[in-house]
């Protein structure tokens, strides 16, 4: 009996091993919190919203720029909001830090996506963010994605299809 069992078994295995194709997709989740942000440099303003963004998939980044881990993975949003700004994605990343640091960090750094300051820390309570960086995919319907593989991966399969 139980090696009847394992035969039946072992099929099923070797397909979820070799079918990886279905838990590559994004999974929809609860509709996103809303941004809390008092001011903003580089396009990013006190006005700026995730709901203003509706139609595209929004990245949003909580990060400071003092923070190692965060100095490791910004450089891939920049990358990110070069390649695929112009398709769709936007960008919108908020900190607490001090305006007159994160702007002088950026520009040495070369970076252009938006920052958002938020001094009181609500967008992060908001997000569930515990660590830094925070790192959260929205849909362009507004809700929040979770993936697996690559978020490069998941922002692409956001991104409306090229026109023909």
């Amino acid at each position: 009996m139980h090696r009847s069992l394992a035969l039946f078994a072992l099929p099923l295995l070797l397909l979820a091993l070799f079918v990886p194709a279905a838990s590559a997709a994004n999974t929809k989740g609860a509709k996103s919190p809303e941004i809390a942000i008092s001011d903003g440099i580089n396009g990013m303003t006190a006005a700026t919203t995730i709901a203003g963004q509706a139609g595209s998939p929004v990245l949003l980044v909580v990060w400071l720029p003092i923070c190692p881990h965060c100095a490791k993975f910004m450089p891939e949003v920049h990358a990110l909001h070069t390649k695929y700004a112009s398709k769709g994605l936007k960008i919108l990343t908020v900190t607490h830090g001090r305006k007159d640091y994160a702007q002088t960090y950026l520009r040495e750094k070369g970076w252009t996506f938006g920052v958002g300051f938020d001094w009181t820390g609500v967008t992060a309570s908001r997000f569930g963010v515990a660590g830094l960086p925070g790192v959260k995919l929205i849909g362009a319907d507004g809700h929040l994605r979770s993936y697996t593989g690559t978020l490069e991966d998941a922002i692409k399969a956001e991104l409306p299809p090229p026109p023909r």
